[in-house]
């Protein structure tokens, strides 16, 4: 009887091990489409996904050897599709302290809700005042981050870029209100995704030369520079 009751237990635990394998198969398979609904910013097919991830993930992390790195990483793509369709509130926590709220474990997905608390706070910058309470909310959330995360060269970027911003309003060097600073972090550099032509600005185009044009330029290194015809 204990014979067969090993092999009971064994059937068993193929099988789950079997339908566990199953289905972290189709959650690869159903991740790499969301990333390429992403890349064409069809954000509608994705958020499915992401929610079932982070569920599987959260049961996974209890697994031995597997821990909580997917699912951060589950939780920061999530949080930064959010943030790229501009949806702040979806990505701050309910806390007075939203970055501290999330795990220190998770430093990327601290500056993703840092800098959605920036945005958020730009639309409370009237005045001087307003503007510069403001900044030092947001620029105590760099801090946050900066505590889980010391070496987090995008966090000390943004930290910086706002304690400048804030100490020109301060002194008068800049008009108070709301700025639409280019922040650094995994969820792109100002909300949203680039664009076309914010890319192919950076791109040089070349025109080849024609046959005739070739000929008259010489030996390369050694003929004067031509004039180009037409």
């Amino acid at each position: 009887m204990k014979g067969i009751a090993g092999y009971l237990i064994l059937a068993v635990v193929l099988v789950l091990a079997g339908w566990a394998l199953l289905v972290a198969a189709g959650l690869d398979r159903d991740l790499a489409t969301a990333q390429e609904h992403v890349a064409a910013q069809k954000y509608d097919d994705v958020e499915p996904t992401y929610e079932t991830a982070e569920k599987y993930y959260d049961y996974a992390s209890h697994v031995p050897g597997i821990g909580d790195g997917p699912a951060n990483d589950i939780r920061t793509r999530h949080a930064t599709l959010h943030y790229w369709q501009k949806d702040y509130a979806a990505v701050i926590p309910q806390q007075n302290d939203p970055v501290g709220s999330v795990p220190q474990d998770n430093p990327d997905l601290q500056l993703v809700v840092a800098n959605a608390v920036y945005r958020t706070n730009q639309s409370k910058m009237k005045d001087k005042e307003s503007t510069i309470a403001a900044l030092d909310q947001s620029i105590l959330t760099y801090v946050t981050v900066l505590k889980s995360a010391p070496r987090s060269e995008d966090a000390a970027f943004n930290f910086e870029l706002l304690v400048r911003l804030r100490d020109e309003i301060d002194k008068g060097k800049r008009k108070p209100g709301p700025a639409d600073m280019v922040l650094k972090g995994p969820d792109g550099a100002a909300g949203a995704p680039p664009t076309i032509d914010s890319t192919m600005s950076d791109f040089k185009i070349y025109i080849p030369l024609e046959s005739q044009e070739r000929q008259d330029q010489g030996v390369a290194g050694k003929a004067a520079p031509g004039k180009r015809k037409g």
